[in-house]
C-alpha cells in the first residue's frame, strides 16, 4: 500500500473518532518489522506500513454481536473474465498504467455485478469538504512509489451501505519504498485462512474485528506473475477511517469478496 493510498484512506479523522493511526501502528509494528527486516527497508517502510482496515487493538467498547459465516472458499465455477483477459500489469509507461487501471476497473465492475447482484457503487466521503464524486462507478486511481492501482469507494445493497478498498501492488518490498506484502495468518486475527482459487492462485482471507463494532473482511490473491498481489477489503463503516459503523456487517459477504478478488486476479495471466 502506498503513502498516497494512506493519505486518501485516512485523511483528517473526525474530531470525535478514535486515533486510528496510533492504534494501527501499535498493533502492526511488530508484524511489519519482521516482514521488512530482510529487505533493509525497515526505517522507511514502518512509517508507511499502516494498512487501512487491518487489526486494531485497545480503546472503545466491545464489538457488536456478529453472526459470522464459516470461512468462505472461492467458487469453483470458472470465471468469465472481462475483455482484458490475457493482459499483464503494466507499470513502465503512463499509457500502460492507464491501460492496467481500466482493466482493473472493468474486471471489478464485471465481477461485482456477477457475484453481488443488486449492489451499487456510491460516493463515500473521506474527509469533510472534499469534492463529491459521482455515484455509479468505483473510485480508482494510480499510486506512486511504488506504482500501484488503488481504489476506495462506497457500496450499497439490501438497504445497507459500507466501504470498499482495493489495492493491486508489488508483492515484494524494496529498500526506500513503502510496501504491503501478501497478508499472513500469523495469529494477529482469529479468523484467517490460506487456500487456493479454482485456477490455482494463492488466496488469503480473513475477518478482523478491531473494536467499536467494526468488522473488516479481507482477501489477498497472489497474481500469476509472482510480482504483484491484489487486496480487497469490505468494511461495515461508511466514510473516513474512524467513522462509526453503518451496519452490523459489510455489504459484501466473504464469499462475494473472495469471488470478486479471484475474477480480477484471473484477468492477469502473466
Amino acid at each position: 500500500m502506498t503513502q498516497e493510498m494512506l493519505d486518501r484512506l485516512i485523511g483528517a479523522a473526525p474530531p470525535s473518532t478514535v486515533d486510528v493511526d496510533a492504534v494501527i501502528v501499535r498493533a502492526r509494528r511488530g508484524q511489519r518489522l519482521r516482514r521488512l527486516a530482510a529487505s533493509g527497508a525497515v526505517a522507511t517502510a514502518v512509517a508507511g506500513a499502516v494498512l487501512a482496515g487491518v487489526s486494531l487493538t485497545g480503546g472503545g467498547p466491545a464489538p457488536l454481536p456478529v453472526a459470522e459465516p464459516p470461512p468462505a472458499q472461492p467458487s469453483t465455477t470458472p470465471s468469465v473474465a472481462p475483455s482484458g483477459t490475457g493482459t499483464v500489469v503494466e507499470t513502465g509507461t503512463e499509457a500502460g498504467r492507464r491501460r492496467t487501471l481500466e482493466v482493473v476497473r472493468e474486471a471489478l465492475e464485471s465481477a461485482t455485478e456477477k457475484h453481488a447482484p443488486g449492489t451499487a457503487w456510491i460516493y463515500m466521503p473521506d474527509v469533510p469538504g472534499e469534492k463529491r464524486l459521482p455515484d455509479g462507478r468505483p473510485n480508482l486511481w494510480i499510486g506512486k512509489d511504488p506504482v500501484s492501482f488503488e481504489g476506495r469507494s462506497g457500496i450499497t445493497g439490501d438497504g445497507r451501505k459500507g466501504g470498499f478498498y482495493l489495492s493491486l501492488r508489488p508483492a515484494g518490498c524494496v529498500a526506500g519504498q513503502s510496501c504491503s506484502p501478501l497478508y499472513e495468518c500469523d495469529g494477529t486475527v482469529k479468523t484467517c485462512a490460506t487456500t487456493r482459487t479454482a485456477s490455482g492462485l494463492k488466496l488469503v482471507h480473513w475477518i478482523d474485528k478491531p473494536g467499536r463494532g467494526w468488522v473488516f473482511y479481507g482477501a489477498d490473491v497472489a497474481l500469476r506473475d509472482g510480482d504483484h498481489a491484489l487486496r480487497l477489503q469490505a468494511v461495515n463503516y461508511f466514510g473516513g477511517d474512524g467513522s462509526p459503523t453503518s451496519a452490523k456487517l459489510p455489504v459484501l459477504t466473504r464469499a462475494q469478496l473472495d469471488a470478486i478478488a479471484t475474477d480480477i486476479a484471473d484477468v492477469f495471466t502473466g
